[in-house]
């Protein structure tokens, strides 16, 4: 269904009256793009609902999505779609209707993935502020990502991403104890997030990653993190027993063990990830000057080889998972490095190992604001399904704007 005509009238003239534009109009051009990408994606994510209403009303919400001004709660929707559809009815297609969110954003990742394949996949914490516990998996509690107590929902978002795409294929909502017990309205044990119990926030990284994988059948690629403000060998563990490639970000004051000739005193005492990239510059051993791909400066890369402290407190940290290699990185100044990163790859070229950084990066920079733009963080009601149909959706109109953007391009 096209809302705009391919050929806009885009000025007015003084009796009110619309004239052809000189030029095509840059927001009536990308409205047809949009509608192009709606057309392409409804029949695939919508062919797990088997009625007409529910495919319309499907449609109508991510117009709402793509349209409305403001947050994108049910209300604003049906104000921005007038008389096509009533806020009663669309808050029922939500929270109350009988259809199945997991089907159809499976539906989504598998096309993707195909369409859009990612170079990896980058999971990406999310913490949405409430102001009430009233909304399905709030609660008070530190946020991993915040570093601090918020009275907020908390999410995992898996994405695939490249350097042209940056798509989320699957959402994952940390609950709470209180809200494992039940809520109302969702007492179906098969969602994962209710499988996992009352896990920690690493726990729930690598399971999200697993689940999504599973379920999408993705193409192997990297698992790339940020694990700053999280128990960083914990996650690097975890990772690293499930057979995963992976590049982390971690924490300056992670202990790891030098398994590095080069250093002085290697392999006797662990050490903070901070002092080993300090000591590797300071030697000026493992150093190189990498060219970013941009006209920002070169980076300074310190690649050092690290193993796990042995720490036997979980089943994974006692495990000897093998060689790291720690990347310290930043542009040289007295606050190097800005970033330090653990991996697995430990044969990999370092230039293909900060692609890989680059990539973790647009998920900040231009993932999540575009998923923001389409409402991932304005669902409010005490319905778990209801949040994920949102999520569902919401994950839909991104994809919607990507592709659109691919038209354009093209």
């Amino acid at each position: 269904m096209t809302v705009v005509s391919s050929e806009p009238y885009c000025a007015q003239t003084h009796h009110g009256r619309m004239t052809r534009c000189d030029g095509p109009d840059p927001d009536a051009t990308r409205r047809v793009a949009l509608d192009r990408s709606l057309a392409e994606l409804s029949p695939v994510v919508f062919a797990s609902l088997p009625r007409a209403d529910q495919r319309r009303k499907g449609l109508m919400y991510l117009r709402g999505l793509l349209g409305a001004r403001g947050r994108k709660s049910v209300r604003n929707i049906a104000a921005f779609l007038g008389d096509q559809v009533n806020d009663q009815g669309l808050h029922h297609f939500i929270n109350d209707s009988t259809w199945e969110w997991a089907p159809m954003r499976e539906a989504l990742g598998r096309y993707l993935a195909r369409r859009l394949p990612p170079q990896a996949c980058v999971l990406h914490p999310m913490v949405i502020p409430k102001s009430g516990t009233h909304s399905v998996g709030v609660a008070r509690t530190f946020s991993w990502e915040r570093g601090q107590s918020v009275t907020a929902q908390q999410v995992i978002g898996v994405w695939g991403v490249s350097a042209h795409a940056t798509s989320p294929l699957n959402w994952w909502l940390h609950l709470p104890s209180q809200w494992t017990r039940g809520a109302p309205g969702d007492d179906d044990p098969s969602w994962p997030e209710r499988r996992a119990g009352q896990p920690t926030p690493e726990d729930s990284m690598v399971s999200a990653y697993l689940e999504t994988a599973a379920r999408l059948r993705l193409p192997e690629c990297p698992v790339t993190l940020n694990a700053e403000p999280l128990d960083g060998i914990r996650v690097v563990s975890k990772l690293s027993a499930a057979g995963l490639r992976h590049i982390t970000r971690i924490a300056q004051d992670t202990w790891l063990l030098p398994h590095d000739p080069a250093l002085p005193g290697w392999g006797e005492r662990p050490l903070q990830a901070g002092q080993i990239a300090q000591l590797a510059k300071l030697g000026r051993k493992r150093v190189a000057l990498i060219p970013s791909g941009s006209a920002d400066p070169a980076e300074l890369v310190a690649a050092i080889r690290v193993r796990l402290p042995v720490v036997l407190d979980s089943g994974d940290r006692g495990q000897d998972h093998g060689d790291f290699l720690l990347l310290g990185i930043g542009r040289g100044g007295p606050r190097w490095p800005e970033e330090l990163w653990l991996t697995d790859m430990t044969t990999v070229d370092l230039t293909a190992l900060l692609r890989l950084v680059a990539l973790s990066h647009r998920v900040e920079q231009s993932g999540m604001p575009r998923a923001e733009r389409v409402g991932i963080r304005d669902f409010v009601g005490r319905s778990f399904a209801g949040w994920h149909r949102h999520a569902t959706l919401a994950s839909i109109a991104h994809a919607a704007t990507e592709l659109a953007d691919h038209h354009l391009a093209a």
